[in-house]
């Protein structure tokens, strides 16, 4: 596969990407040599070593020296949004075992924050599921759902939810979703999360607001997500 002289550096990071998820690389799997590589590519090794140190930099890989080139986040490369799971994905991309378990499934009043996301009426009720994902029996991402009234009845039943919400949207309301925005923070972990999470309150976290949309930039579910920051980072990639 040759590298084009066209924007080589970021070719390579893409490439390195591709192959660290194609071939399922998991942290401290190691990668081929530097001298394979840029043969594979056509690529001088000043160039594929630029690639490396702005990988090692963004925390994806990391270079022992005299023994080789390591992964240490894998990314999670977003072709679709419509094949997004990313849950599971995060997990089994730092090595370990992801799990799912619902805790409640009922109908609420919104808070003035999920109003104003979903453009509620202050009259409207709205489904409202939590859930916790662990990784090897740990619980590492605790999750609350909002789903507005009227996609909520779509849906139906929340009987045989498996926790991938893009996969039971995009199913009931018969159209593919268009976009999901997040807005990604650290934070401390609150009185009323920490039992879930079995930390104590106070405990560095992800801190995530992500609001799902359709196809006609409606929004169809509102998500807040809080992650354990020692067990899971979020390394993702949006490849074009």
């Amino acid at each position: 596969m040759a590298i084009s002289t066209d924007s080589r550096l970021n070719q390579v990071k893409a490439y390195m990407l591709r192959y660290i998820v194609q071939n399922n690389l998991k942290s401290n799997d190691q990668l081929p040599s530097e001298a394979a590589t840029a043969k594979e590519l056509g690529v001088s090794r000043n160039t594929l070593r630029e690639a490396y140190i702005s990988l090692e930099n963004e925390g994806i890989i990391v270079r022992r020296h005299g023994i080789g080139t390591f992964v240490a986040n894998p990314p999670l490369i977003q072709d679709s949004l419509n094949d997004f799971s990313p849950f599971a994905q995060i997990i089994q991309s730092v090595g370990y075992t992801p799990d799912f378990k619902t805790l409640s499934v009922e109908l609420v009043a919104p808070e003035p924050e999920v109003s104003e996301v979903l453009k509620l009426k202050s009259s409207n009720q709205v489904r409202y599921i939590s859930r916790l994902v662990y990784a090897d029996r740990k619980p590492v991402i605790y999750v609350e759902d909002f789903i507005p009234p009227d996609v909520d009845t779509q849906i139906g039943s929340w009987d045989d939810f498996k926790g991938n919400m893009v996969e039971v949207l995009s199913s009931a309301l018969h159209t593919p979703l268009h976009q999901i925005q997040s807005r990604i923070r650290a934070g401390s972990l609150s009185s009323e999360v920490s039992h879930y999470l079995d930390l104590p309150v106070g405990a560095p976290v992800l801190s995530v607001r992500s609001t799902i949309f359709n196809k006609e930039n409606r929004p169809v579910t509102f998500s807040k997500l809080c992650f354990d920051s020692d067990v899971i980072e979020l390394n993702i990639v949006r490849m074009i």
